[in-house]
């Protein structure tokens, strides 16, 4: 790849500007510090990823351009991405996906080689739909959205750019309901309406107005697996491909279905989930356990006191306001955990990256590494390293091991110094593959 080494050279110039804490920073399409992953990654780019890298195996890291630079390739006209292929628009997107990737080293394709192979895999794999697909998902989209407008609205026009966000839409399967409210804003912004019900500037009340449109229009896509589906369908589906359904009785008459979800090794059934709600004090009808139910998030997150607070106040609502509240009460009240990637209450996180769950997880993995290496450390000591900022590539060496056990009777200001200093020493960040080595391993 012709463009590899001074792309290289760019991006670690870049990454000292970020250690210098530069006020202007030089633009690097591959660093993962400007342009981090804010939202789930949609399956369509993982399977994309996977097969880019059974062709060229020296990939390594992406980030968010090179997730928007996918969607926005699938999201083109088919005919404009086959003319503008070699130059335009589709060549300057495919350039902006290359140079976003982190690589091992030397890619084996040259720049030329690696944009034909995206293309390839797209077509090949069939991620890319096919414009009459399109045009009949959005007609269904179309007849129910003008359905649902307020005020005696009605749908007007579509502008170009409209379809064009459809298309990502599309792709995002159920990873839409990440999607920022100003993005559903401009999307809906981008129809023409009849009779709005304001002149000039929106209010309070019309604004909210839009953020509904939005919230319905994303559950929407995930009721009807992007307008494939019926609402009714795909619930139906849902209950033979998620949970096990179990069906108790010989006749249509004794017939009862028993769902089970299973959540951290844990199976949990509609009884199960209302005996928990009771034990914590909770009193709900059987209607409105199922309720819960259907809202389809993690159990864990039901069986919280934040949540059945939230869900009294609203459980007066209909089912479909109910959802649209929901959803925009996890928006506001949760984070996401980097690792598991499930929405978290602020008390289930370690910090804002990583739930409690999955520190104790890595934690544990820590533990068993250093017992193969002879070295027997309780949690709370492992905890403790951590919290100085040394790498699991580091703390599981034998040289980090002695130099810690030499230091460890200091109190923590002073052992913090102490390993920084040998860590400086004594390893070196890799800028390939972007981890901290001991110098004799490097």
């Amino acid at each position: 790849m012709e463009w590899y080494h001074d792309w290289n050279v760019e991006y670690i110039n870049h990454k000292e500007e970020h250690d210098l804490g530069a006020l202007e920073l030089s633009e690097c399409l591959a660093c993962e510090i400007c342009h981090p992953i804010e939202r789930e990654v949609p399956t369509v780019f993982k399977k994309f990823w996977d097969a880019l890298f059974k062709f060229e195996d020296t990939i390594l890291i992406y980030n968010d351009v090179t997730l928007k630079g996918l969607l926005n390739l699938l999201s083109m006209d088919n005919r404009e991405r086959e003319d503008t292929i070699h130059k335009g628009k589709c060549r300057d997107i495919m350039d902006r996906i290359t140079e976003s990737i982190r690589y091992r080293q030397q890619p084996k394709m040259k720049e030329k080689g690696l944009r034909i192979i995206i293309v390839v895999i797209l077509m090949e794999h069939g991620y890319i739909l096919e414009d009459w697909d399109v045009e009949n998902r959005f007609q269904k989209f179309w007849e129910w959205y003008d359905t649902i407008l307020e005020y005696d609205m009605r749908v007007g026009h579509i502008l170009p750019e409209a379809m064009v966000e459809f298309r990502k839409f599309l792709y995002m399967e159920e990873s839409i309901a990440e999607v920022d409210k100003h993005v559903m804003f401009n999307f809906v912004a981008s129809i023409g309406y009849k009779n709005i019900p304001y002149r000039s500037r929106p209010g309070e009340e019309h604004r909210q107005m839009w953020n509904r449109y939005g919230r319905k229009i994303k559950q929407r896509f995930i009721d009807t697996r992007q307008f494939t589906k019926e609402p009714e369908d795909s619930e139906s589906d849902d209950a033979k491909n998620s949970p096990k359904s179990y069906e108790l009785g010989n006749s249509s008459d004794d017939k009862e279905v028993y769902e089970i979800k299973r959540e951290d090794n844990i199976e949990w059934t509609l009884s199960k989930l209302k005996v928990k709600i009771e034990e914590m004090g909770g009193r709900y009808t059987d209607k409105n356990i199922q309720r819960m139910w259907d809202l389809r998030i993690r159990i864990e997150l039901i069986v919280t006191e934040d949540f059945l607070g939230i869900f009294f106040e609203l459980m007066g609502l209909s089912d479909e306001k109910l959802k649209d509240e929901i959803n925009e009460w996890l928006i506001k009240e949760t984070l996401t955990c980097k690792d598991c990637g499930n929405k978290k209450l602020p008390d289930m996180m370690e910090d804002p990256q990583q739930c409690k769950k999955c520190e104790l997880k890595e934690t544990l993995e820590l533990k068993d590494d250093l017992e193969k290496l002879g070295y027997e450390l309780d949690i709370s000591e492992i905890r403790r390293i951590k919290e100085f900022r040394v790498s699991n590539s580091v703390m599981l060496t034998m040289e980090f091991m002695e130099k810690y056990f030499q230091e460890i009777e200091l109190d923590n200001k002073e052992l913090r110094i102490k390993l920084y200093e040998w860590v400086n020493e004594n390893t070196t960040f890799c800028n390939e593959c972007g981890i901290r080595w001991i110098n004799n391993k490097f």
